[in-house]
């Protein structure tokens, strides 16, 4: 993934010089406002993913429509917000599968039997 990711930042970087295409940047905005942080504040990390899920629909999505409409390729418009999700929405844990489930623990039951 690491790999893929930094193949298109540099194949990306040439044609994004060639069709003077920016790289997306977001503004952190303060929860529930249009107003931008101010430096130095963080948020939570459930807020910082609803900061990108908002940044996802109101900065990149009208950016990959106005790359479409100044008819850059579809390609290189759709790799730099797959780029762009990638980086920002993704889980950076790797999760792994497991091959066998895992033991049930050991509970002692008492159990009454009548004769």
């Amino acid at each position: 993934m690491l790999y893929k990711s930094l193949f298109l930042l540099v194949f990306a970087n040439m044609f994004n010089q060639a069709y003077q295409m920016q790289t997306i940047t977001c503004p952190k905005w303060v929860p529930g406002t249009n107003e931008v942080l101010p430096a130095g504040v963080t948020l939570s990390p459930e807020l910082e993913l609803k900061n990108r899920v908002r940044c996802y629909c109101e900065v990149v999505l009208p950016q990959e429509r106005g790359c479409l409409a100044n008819n850059v390729p579809k390609n290189l418009c759709k790799a730099r917000t797959a780029a762009w999700v990638e980086d920002n929405l993704m889980l950076r844990e790797n999760f792994r599968q497991v091959q066998a489930p895992a033991p049930l623990p050991q509970r002692d039951r008492m159990i009454n039997i009548e004769p």
